[in-house]
């Protein structure tokens, strides 16, 4: 039996088929093409917002306002300017009230200084897991930190201290470990204490100033 030939292809349709698988190709590339671009442009999507560190600083310590001279540090950062730099170190954390009334007095005192950088560094997760980080710094500000009820030195917040060239040349931690039985910041900082607050920090202030002059090219 002879066999059975096949569907004889005319070179009409020859030329048809490429022209056909073409156009698809073509048609699924500027699919590709317009749904990359969607993704990239992504219209509908709000354009990110980068904030700068007093903004941000703002947003965790809500008594300070936008415009103030908190920059962010890591450990290692904080232990170089402790060590070698110049300038003021600040300690703390956002959910520790106390920490919330304090800054708003530092940043005060630092506008009437004209001092646009302090230092800040949240000690709260180091200090929990007692790294190697936290136990340098302690070993670095010893004999200026209280004692816990080990009879270890311990940081307790808020905690600033005052540098030149490596040097600390004053450190203030009131309100910290003791808060003379007040369980509210606000009621703990009276107006004499806050003026007699704010002559500490400007004299510590100044001094870096006049050495200094530290502004944005401190330890640059």
């Amino acid at each position: 039996m002879p066999a059975k030939k096949g569907k004889k292809v005319t070179k009409k349709q020859q030329t048809e088929w490429p022209t056909k698988w073409n156009l698809i190709g073509t048609a699924v590339i500027i699919v590709l093409f317009i749904v990359e671009a969607i993704l990239i442009l992504q219209p509908w999507r709000k354009p990110e917002v980068t904030q700068t560190d007093a903004e941000r600083f703002a947003t965790e310590y809500t008594r300070v306002e936008k415009e103030n001279p908190f920059v962010y540090r890591d450990a290692e950062e904080v232990i170089k300017i402790l060590e070698h730099g110049t300038g003021v170190v600040f300690l703390g954390f956002p959910e520790c009230q106390w920490c919330q009334a304090y800054v708003k007095y530092v940043a005060e005192v630092a506008r009437d200084k004209g001092m646009d950088t302090i230092y800040y560094y949240n000690i709260a997760a180091d200090r929990r897991d007692n790294t190697a980080e936290y136990q340098k710094i302690v070993e670095i500000l010893d004999e200026h930190l209280q004692y816990d009820d080990e009879g270890n030195r311990r940081i307790y917040v808020p905690n600033i201290t005052f540098v030149i060239e490596g040097e600390i040349i004053g450190n203030d931690w009131e309100s910290s470990k003791d808060t003379l039985g007040y369980k509210n910041a606000t009621d703990y900082w009276t107006e004499e204490r806050v003026g007699a607050l704010k002559v500490r920090l400007a004299d510590w202030m100044q001094k870096i100033v006049d050495t200094k002059g530290c502004v944005t090219t401190c330890n640059e």
